[in-house]
């Protein structure tokens, strides 16, 4: 049987409400048996989509894709399998809210969510908006061993998957190269040499950093790679996630993901 008060002690950078219910990071972690954890992020869109009080012109598809890329993104690197998506739109069901959850559909069926049993939610059909809101939550299940928030060791590299890139500064599309893809971030979760992996979000790339560290209890240190990149810009929608790695082989990494990486530091000892 699972060590949860150890687990509990791991995770240094964690909130601990009671027995069974964590907050780390931007994850709600609650106990469901001796050896499983349910894994819970939401994130929010507002004002972003093609309604015309938007400030952000965006297609309902496109909006509904990032929307539905943050949390799944979270739960995902967590090391949590997704299981549920709960999508509540601030806007009509028919035409413009089919169109958000078709962006999302699409976006879900790449990790395997294909059925509509992993869907529920709610639309605004009492009113008439001028404005797109958009609120996601995913649920997803892991065991207590493949959980991987607080994972990193000392002497472990930090690398960065992907650039930092957010609305309205950036032109941000579904197919940008640039951008970290679901499956790449499939495939860095289950390399055995990456331990504990980060979406960045609108704090950009050094915030991150340091929640990655802050959660094993260590420190971040960047080093020249960083300057490459633009570490305090929103990664908005998850365009881009930062990872503590155990490998020396970069080839061994850009086998499986062919968004840029960029080594921009180590771990160490408090």
């Amino acid at each position: 049987m699972p060590d949860w008060n150890e687990f509990y002690r791991r995770l240094k950078g964690g909130q601990r409400v009671n027995s069974y219910l964590t907050r780390c990071r931007d994850l709600t972690c609650l106990r469901a048996d001796d050896a499983h954890m349910l894994v819970i992020a939401a994130d929010s869109v507002g004002g972003i989509g093609s309604k015309p009080l938007d400030a952000v012109q965006a297609p309902p598809e496109v909006v509904g894709h990032f929307a539905l890329r943050v949390p799944l993104m979270e739960v995902m690197a967590a090391g949590a399998t997704p299981f549920l998506i709960v999508d509540n739109l601030s806007v009509e069901a028919g035409g413009y809210g089919e169109a958000i959850l078709a962006g999302m559909k699409r976006l879900a069926e790449t990790v395997g969510l294909e059925d509509s049993i992993h869907f529920n939610g709610s639309t605004e059909d009492n009113v008439m908006t001028l404005q797109t809101g958009v609120g996601v939550t995913v649920v997803g299940l892991v065991s207590h061993a493949d959980f991987r928030v607080g994972s990193s060791k000392p002497g472990d590299r930090l690398m960065a998957a992907g650039y930092p890139k957010s609305a309205p500064q950036h032109r941000v599309t579904v197919d940008d190269p640039d951008i970290l893809e679901l499956r790449q971030l499939l495939a860095l979760r289950r390399h055995s040499q990456v331990a504990d992996i980060v979406p960045v979000g609108s704090r950009g790339i050094r915030y991150e950093t340091a929640q990655l560290a802050n959660a094993a209890g260590l420190l971040p240190r960047l080093d020249g790679g960083a300057l490459d990149l633009a570490l305090d810009v929103s990664g908005g929608p998850g365009t881009c996630v930062v990872f503590s790695w155990r490998g020396s082989d970069l080839a061994q990494l850009t086998e499986y993901v062919t968004a840029p990486l960029t080594p921009i530091g180590w771990l160490e000892s408090e």
